[in-house]
């Protein structure tokens, strides 16, 4: 369905049009109308204050009316419907929708809303009853029933711990009796963290479900945020079920640790050799930052309690065993830009963004008139059954059911789709209640749909939207046939490119050039020897391997460099510095390296080989190759500008 969707948007964009019908024709090439208000919002993007070489309307009109012309051809030669080009403007378009098809005023007020909370610390208990992943009514009916009962026991005078003791399902209950200790925002599923941040303290919450089942939580006490510390630490294990032998030799352990500690002994050092954490251990005890939540309650009462980087704390034991923490740093709360980074992030994953997705779709029901037909879902109600938990529902007859389940603007979804869509989606095993799973599997249909007809109105909603697809569809277009027509063309047309380079000969010319070998001599080089040999090198008579076999003292490495070179003035300066004279030139030293120059002649002018200027002749053919069509163009695409209407553009 979505598919569709967007087959129609993406034709309509074209449909359309994209400018005013109002604004005067600046042109036509054939049939095709080009508005001024076109033109000027192009120029416009192309001739901004900060383009290098802006234009004025005059000198830009050519170029744009070549543009046209070459994205008519393409779209003429059926370029615009192969499956390649589709392939390509889809992928863009569903880059350049994603920015719409969020709720980012939603984003920003949670962002907002969790910076707000990051100032508190909450402490809550909280006491859950469980229920199915898949729960059935009557399992939901159940869980609501026996929480209101244990909330109304507690209202009525029972400490919240012992009916927590009693009653929850939570595993952590008998070692906490429900307190979870203080937290802070992004540290509880954002249900949960909803209720715990809008319950004054003090007081017992109304019931509420999350994806666990059902909780009731009482607010102990708020407190401003204690920021986030970074330690180091120093663990020595001593589970419970350890042996008393074994816990005595642990904790002799940790003192002995402490103490040399106390000596003056390194803490890194001491975390390397004797904590048995690991991770920690190997980099010297040093532990990722951390807020309130992230640790057990009296790892974090002992690190927060210290007050100056470097000090460490007494060893204190656990559950879990042994710590002794040094503090490396503490920072608070920084402000709402400082912290954005990190809002922006978690603020778009889990619960937080399933949230913002329901709260879209709700503004975009809103926004279109949505409207459900309750007779459809009844007919799917009615045809689900068994199989379907199975993974095996074929939809029988209701796959081309034509009765409205659903419309939102103009568009409406039938039964016969939903049906689709269940039979496509289904999952063996994922659900446990018939009527439960359809319910699911439609909310997930829904969103699909109500964002899928968002998606399908972008061009109609954003102006800006059309405008830069627009760009994306006639600029894959122009790369296309460019590539077709000229660049690609240009290389692979060896015979044109011959031809145009033997009628334009003198237009790739050498300057007069100096025909001259570089001789270069390291340490080892006899180079007396070498200069007195110069016209045997000169006429090619001794080579590089002779004169390193000849000259160099060490007959294992080379000493010696000849480099012949055919170079027009100004590239060299020894070879310019012969002013023409034949023969041998001045020596040259350069950290510990002597040169000179053998000037063997002077060529005159001449024409430069192709493979001489390959590069600059292929360039220029491009070129050539489109002026040609473009004039073939205009040829079959009569061209006519009004153009007294460029002076309306204000420059």
């Amino acid at each position: 369905m979505k598919k569709s969707i967007l087959s129609l948007a993406l034709t309509a964009i074209t449909a359309l049009g994209l400018f005013s019908q109002e604004s005067p024709v600046l042109m036509t090439l054939a049939d095709e109308k080009v508005s001024l208000a076109e033109f000027e919002r192009i120029y416009r993007k192309n001739n901004n204050e900060n383009s290098l070489n802006r234009q004025t309307p005059e000198e830009y009109l050519d170029l744009f009316i070549n543009f046209k012309l070459k994205v008519m051809e393409a779209e003429s030669l059926g370029m615009d419907t192969t499956t390649k080009f589709k392939t390509e403007l889809e992928g863009y378009r569903e880059q350049l929708a994603k920015p719409y098809l969020a709720d980012e005023v939603t984003k920003e007020e949670m962002m907002k809303e969790a910076y707000k909370r990051a100032k508190l610390d909450v402490n809550a208990s909280h006491i859950l009853i469980k229920m199915p992943a898949n729960p059935s009514p009557e399992d939901t009916l159940l869980a609501f029933e026996k929480i209101s009962e244990i909330r109304k026991r507690i209202l009525n005078g029972e400490p919240f711990e012992t009916v927590a003791r009693a009653t929850s399902d939570d595993a952590s209950v008998s070692r906490n009796g429900g307190n979870l200790g203080y937290f802070t925002v992004f540290s509880m599923i954002y249900e949960f963290e909803n209720v715990a941040y809008n319950t004054p303290v003090g007081q017992v919450s109304q019931p509420f479900q999350t994806a666990y089942g059902y909780h009731i939580l009482k607010v102990n006490d708020r407190r401003p945020a204690r920021g986030q510390a970074k330690v180091s630490l120093i663990f020595v294990a001593a589970p419970e079920g350890m042996s008393e032998e074994d816990k005595i030799k642990a904790y002799e352990k940790v003192q002995m640790v402490y103490d040399s500690l106390q000596l003056g002994i390194d803490f890194a050092h001491m975390a390397m050799t004797y904590s048995e954490d690991p991770n920690s251990a190997r980099k010297g005890g040093e532990y990722p930052w951390f807020g309130t939540g992230r640790m057990f309650p009296q790892f974090e009462e002992e690190s927060f309690a210290l007050k100056n980087k470097g000090d460490y704390s007494k060893p204190f034991n656990s559950s879990y065993g042994w710590f002794i923490v040094k503090l490396m740093d503490k920072k608070g709360i920084g402000s709402y830009e400082e912290m954005k980074p990190e809002l922006v992030e978690k603020a778009s994953r889990g619960d937080r963004r399933k949230y913002q997705t329901v709260r879209y779709v709700n503004k975009l029901k809103s926004e279109y008139g949505f409207t459900e037909f309750p007779e459809g879902m009844e007919l799917i109600y009615a045809a689900a059954d068994s199989s379907l938990l199975k993974g095996q529902w074929n939809g029988g007859g209701l796959l081309d059911n034509q009765t409205p389940l659903e419309r939102i603007g103009k568009h409406t979804i039938t039964t016969g789709e939903f049906a689709d869509y269940i039979r496509k989606k289904q999952i063996r095993g994922k659900g446990k209640y018939i009527r439960a799973y359809v319910n699911d599997l439609y909310t997930e249909f829904t969103t699909q749909e109500v964002i899928g007809y968002e998606d399908s109105m972008l061009a109609e909603k954003y102006p800006e939207f059309r405008y830069i697809y627009e760009e994306y569809h006639d600029g894959i277009l122009l790369f296309d046939i460019m590539d077709q027509k000229v660049w690609s063309k240009a290389v692979s047309d060896t015979l044109g490119l011959k031809a145009f380079h033997k009628s334009h000969q003198k237009d790739y010319m050498w300057q007069q050039r100096n025909d001259a070998v570089i001789v270069t001599c390291s340490e080892g080089a006899d180079l007396e020897g070498v200069r007195k040999v110069y016209k045997k090198i000169a006429k090619g008579k001794l080579h590089q391997a002779d004169l390193n076999s000849a000259f160099c003292s060490n007959d294992t490495v080379d000493c010696i460099a000849l480099k012949e070179v055919l170079l027009e003035e100004g590239t060299n300066e020894m070879v310019d510095a012969m002013k023409g004279q034949i023969g041998l030139g001045p020596v040259v030293s350069n950290q510990g390296i002597e040169s000179f120059v053998i000037l063997r002649g002077v060529r005159n002018p001449e024409p430069k080989k192709l493979n001489e200027a390959r590069g600059q002749i292929t360039s220029d053919y491009q070129n050539y190759l489109e002026k040609q069509w473009i004039e073939s163009l205009k040829q079959k695409y009569p061209v006519k500008v009004d153009r007294s209407l460029l002076s309306r553009i204000k420059t």
